[in-house]
């Protein structure tokens, strides 16, 4: 959809929905930061998450300053980068402080598939909190999720290609600069696959406890603000396809973030309806 100049200030729109997206994300760890606070415990946050998170905002960075895109762009992606890394510094922190340093090297997405590790091993405490209450169901479940994923990837990708490439007025990849576009595909990469580690975190454990739902409400926001902010300052096929990484890593992780609703919904629920019947 295209918005004529003469109703539209794109400048003034672009730069409305982008400090929007700012203000999303500078209070999106906010939430998360207090719950690990008043709990005194991280163990509902997944470090893999964090970590990719923060790689993905690395590569991010270079990559907007390097394009010379929105300044907006440039604001986010530093915050982006000192937000995390201090949640980071907070998980590390309540873990070492609780005496779990074992589990800062723990990867939560390993062995949810293996049927052999739905056994749980006598006197191991963390092996049991980690293996599923209905293992049959959670594998269905996480299977159905990788399909879902696979598919619409797919589909992102094919439908993508065919609306720069193969319709109407194709987009000049000429004006494209490889490294930052390199960098932005490869945050965009990070950014999709960091939630996969808390999504396989929250499956394996059936719980989100300890997992701030604001933080991915914020996070949602942002991103489509973030998103509408360079579909109104241009539809321009060229402009949009030099934005591209960047709306891949603030639209392709909405599909992860409503997974992760999903669950807030599914285990609150459940957990609610085992309270009633107790």
């Amino acid at each position: 959809m295209s918005f004529p100049d003469h109703i539209v200030d794109r400048d003034l729109w672009a730069y409305i929905f982008g400090y929007a997206s700012i203000g999303c994300w500078f209070v999106v760890f906010t939430p998360q930061i207090w719950e690990n606070y008043v709990r005194k415990n991280t163990d509902g946050v997944s470090i893999t998450f964090l970590l990719l998170w923060i790689l993905g905002d690395i590569f991010n960075l270079v990559g907007v300053f390097l394009e010379d895109l929105l300044v907006t762009m440039l604001f986010i992606a530093l915050y982006y980068l000192f937000a995390d890394t201090l949640l980071m510094g907070q998980v590390i922190f309540y873990r070492w402080k609780n005496g779990d340093k074992n589990k800062l090297l723990v990867d939560e997405t390993t062995r949810l598939l293996d049927d052999e590790n739905n056994d749980t091993s006598e006197g191991s405490i963390e092996v049991e909190l980690m293996v599923p209450k209905d293992p049959a169901r959670t594998r269905r479940t996480v299977r159905m999720f990788a399909f879902l994923s696979i598919l619409l990837s797919a589909a992102l990708v094919l439908g993508s290609a065919y609306y720069f490439f193969g319709m109407g007025e194709k987009a000049d990849v000429g004006q494209l600069h490889v490294l930052p576009q390199i960098l932005g595909y490869a945050s965009a990469l990070l950014y999709c696959v960091s939630r996969i580690p808390q999504i396989m975190h929250n499956f394996r454990n059936e719980s989100v406890e300890g997992l701030s739902l604001w933080m991915f409400v914020f996070s949602v926001a942002g991103n489509v603000t973030y998103c509408v902010s360079i579909f109104v300052k241009s539809m321009d096929r060229t402009y949009l396809l030099t934005n591209y990484p960047w709306l891949l890593g603030s639209g392709g992780t909405l599909f992860f973030d409503f997974t992760i609703f999903f669950q807030f919904y599914m285990y609150t629920v459940n957990s609610d309806r085992r309270t009633i019947n107790k």
